[in-house]
């Protein structure tokens, strides 16, 4: 069977290209944890708000790959009693400092789609992953919503992941839950190697 010189080439870039991607694939993880942390103990500005200002858990991505991947969206979906509105925030967190909601690690703003129950983040731009990057989940919390929230979960919806982190989702939902008496309280760590 004889091969000309460009079918060869073809070829060995899509082999090339199969073996980059199973790499990143199998070097990939997703941590998140819950933290449930009051940001702001002033009323005055909580009623400013709309309620309190809840670190309601990370998102930890790491990649082993030094292929460049990109995160433009994130989606979780609301697992529990329906809620009608909800807000929220999503900071990236600078690796060298504490954590500050500020308008320079803000990422972008939700909206809620009450029919689909998720809370949606489509990113101004998307953000490239380094080795660890990590997010946070900033959610206003009115009074009469905090018990629902702690009663239920979100998941993050893998369709909206970079392509090398679908993989990791595939094998585990990615939980964030806060009731003390969930097992799913405990910090949801999905790798794929």
């Amino acid at each position: 069977m004889k091969y000309s010189v460009s079918n060869l080439i073809l070829i060995f870039a899509l082999i090339s290209l199969t073996l980059t991607g199973k790499t990143v694939k199998r070097n990939c993880t997703i941590i998140l944890e819950p933290k449930w942390q009051n940001l702001e103990h002033n009323k005055q500005k909580n009623k400013i708000f709309g309620g309190k200002w809840i670190l309601a858990g990370s998102i930890t991505f790491r990649k082993k790959s030094k292929d460049t991947v990109y995160l433009s969206k994130l989606i979780f979906r609301w697992k529990g009693k329906k809620i009608d509105n909800l807000l929220g925030s999503l900071y990236k967190k600078n690796l060298d400092k504490k954590f500050l909601p500020i308008e320079d690690s803000l990422i972008c703003d939700s909206y809620w789609n009450r029919k689909k129950q998720t809370l949606i983040f489509n990113f101004k731009k998307q953000v490239s992953l380094g080795p660890t990057s990590i997010f946070y989940l900033v959610l206003t919390v009115p009074d009469n919503l905090e018990n629902t929230l702690k009663q239920g979960s979100f998941f993050i919806e893998s369709h909206c992941l970079p392509t090398p982190f679908k993989m990791v989702a595939r094998h585990q939902t990615l939980t964030l839950a806060f009731s003390s008496r969930s097992s799913s309280r405990n910090i949801s760590h999905v790798a794929f190697r």
